[in-house]
């Protein structure tokens, strides 16, 4: 084997203790102080110092991009802090797959260690970000950068036979089971993927090698026994613990056709924390043609919450309210009352009919998560325009505002017409929060909040092969959710500072959580700018203050006070713009 073709196969995901030099050349520490947010991850953009990510995985994702087209891949490398302890990572950096030097492997005795060359060369190129804080929004910031590599770059034909450009997404891994099933061979799947994605012949981004590793995995799955299996799992873990529920269904064919299951500290903070609820059904247990869902809610803390799981053989409304029907059994019949979802038009009828007083909404990151693959290529070097112009609408406050917004970019960008567009203006009510700004979603429903959601459930998938280690997966997570928790409710709040003067501010100090007070006390701050005049009787007039020099918009009202959870609110039943003076 020749030595490029033994660097090619190498991992380029092993870790290394040594660690980029600092002073090398080509390297920057400067951080200029005008800085733009960058979201984008075009391989035609080069990393600036000052560039801005809303989290680790988009830094990362936009440096391995650039990497790819340059020659290279990239690994993960040394990091300040860590994940959950105190502040969490501070400092993250990604070096190139050839840094640091390869480390001896101490072997027994009498056994020779393989003499394998690495590619190891102790390349200086590396990416630095740094988390930052700016009103109280975490983004992450390139402090460093250096593209000064000590080997030759690769070609666009070789790069992609790196390891790290090797993958397999969601949707391929599904329509490779699809094609096992429907009796085509290794060679016939790969040809017909290769046509559908429009690249050239062995240009996919994974080789027969491994499509044939993921057969072999789902055929070393013992699909009849392992469903069995958890069934007993879940009578034995009833059997010890009382409050574990569980139900299940089996077919005609005497196969499972779907099973849910909720822990005893699950029902409990459901119980305590089940007002809003997120409800993933975007994910699958390929192994077994399975899809899965997940209920989720966020604590006093600001901690994410397992309330259950559920997996279904078919995904259907049929299937859909059986499960929502066994979730509310397992909660004692308590419904949110409001819940997150994708767009599955299924679920969205199953919502309808089992949950008819809860409040169904979409989740942003969802829909944003798809607008690439909807409109980068029909938009093209607009796109961006477009995505900010989205993010735009979808934060304003008044369905006035966001109905003119509407219209005047579908006019802009040219979109009369377009399938998504038309789908998502119909459905408005179902994400744009100036008609969701009544109902209570706990800050699930802003874009970063989604993000995290999702990060979230990734720590139950990375155990999906063996549905009983999927469950024990779950298990130990909320074992080392609940041993983290306890100290942390028993810990003496830090001295908060008081901002407002508010009696109310005084009081909530003394009985809020850290987390929720912080909540609090933001709006409390804000509400100055807000001021409330009563013209007659049900009439309010609102100005909103939105300049120093008194520039302010005025709103009226008809409100009428309702009480929620010791909370006095007001639910807006009419409102309109009258005027905007200064």
């Amino acid at each position: 084997m020749s030595e490029q073709t033994k660097i090619l196969k190498e991992t380029s995901e092993n870790r290394s203790e040594s660690s980029p030099d600092d002073s090398g050349s080509g390297t920057m520490e400067e951080m200029p102080e005008d800085t733009i947010l960058s979201q984008l991850t075009s391989v035609n953009l080069v990393p600036f110092i000052g560039q801005r990510f809303v989290s680790q995985d988009a830094a990362y994702e936009f440096y391995c991009s650039y990497a790819k087209q340059c020659g290279f891949s990239i690994r993960r490398h040394r990091t300040r802090g860590k994940d959950g302890v105190g502040r969490g990572i501070t400092r993250r950096d990604f070096t190139c797959h050839r840094g640091g030097y390869p480390q001896l492997k101490p072997t027994d005795d009498g056994k020779t260690q393989r003499n394998r060359k690495s590619s190891r060369c102790g390349c200086q190129a590396y990416m630095r970000i740094v988390k930052r804080a700016e009103f109280d929004v975490p983004e992450w910031r390139v402090t460093g950068f250096s593209n000064a590599h000590n080997h030759e770059l690769l070609k666009s034909n070789e790069v992609q036979l790196l390891p790290a450009y090797c993958t397999m997404t969601a949707e391929d891994k599904g329509r490779v089971c699809m094609y096992a099933k429907a009796g085509m061979s290794v060679r016939q799947m790969l040809r017909l993927m290769e046509l559908e994605k429009g690249v050239k012949l062995c240009c996919l981004p994974f080789s027969e090698i491994d499509v044939r590793n993921l057969l072999q995995s789902f055929r070393n799955v013992e699909r009849d026994n392992d469903p069995i299996d958890l069934l007993k799992m879940c009578k034995e873990k009833k059997d010890k613990d009382s409050n574990f529920r569980y139900e299940y269904k089996i077919d005609s064919n005497n196969r499972l056709e779907h099973i849910a299951w909720s822990y005893a500290s699950s029902i409990r903070l459901y119980e305590a924390f089940g007002d809003v609820l997120v409800f993933d059904t975007t994910h699958r247990l390929e192994a077994y043609d399975m899809l899965l869902g997940i209920w989720i809610g966020v604590d006093n803390n600001g901690t994410y919450c397992f309330f259950g799981c559920l997996l279904l053989r078919d995904e259907n409304v049929q299937s859909f309210s059986w499960g929502l029907k066994t979730f509310l059994a397992f909660m004692n019949g308590k419904a949110s009352g409001t819940v997150l979802t994708d767009q599955n038009t299924w679920l969205k009828e199953a919502l309808a009919m089992e949950m008819p007083g809860t409040k169904h909404a979409f989740s942003i990151w969802h829909i944003i998560s798809k607008s690439s693959d909807w409109f980068s290529v029909l938009l093209g070097s607009q796109y961006e325009d477009w995505k900010a112009e989205f993010h735009c609408l979808y934060n304003l406050h008044s369905v006035e505002e966001f109905e003119i917004g509407w219209r005047e970019m579908v006019s802009i960008y040219g979109l009369h017409g377009n399938k998504h567009i038309v789908s998502l203006y119909a459905l408005r009510a179902y994400w744009a929060l100036p008609f969701l700004k009544s109902y209570f979603f706990a800050g699930m429903s802003n874009t970063f909040q989604s993000e995290l959601i999702n990060s979230y459930i990734q720590r139950f998938l990375s155990a999906q092969s063996v549905l009983d280690d999927f469950v024990e997966q779950v298990a130990s997570n909320l074992d080392a959710r609940d041993q983290g928790e306890r100290p942390k409710m028993l810990q003496k709040a830090p001295k908060a500072t008081l901002k407002t003067g508010s009696p109310i501010e005084s009081h909530a100090v003394t009985i809020l959580t850290p987390y929720a007070f912080c909540k609090l006390q933001e709006e409390l701050v804000l509400a100055p700018q807000y001021a409330t005049v009563l013209v007659a009787e049900s009439y309010y007039i609102v100005r909103h203050h939105t300049k120093v020099d008194g520039g302010c918009k005025t709103n009226i009202y008809l409100c009428v006070g309702v009480t929620h959870h010791q909370q006095n609110l007001y639910v807006v039943q009419q409102e309109r713009y009258s005027c905007c003076s200064r």
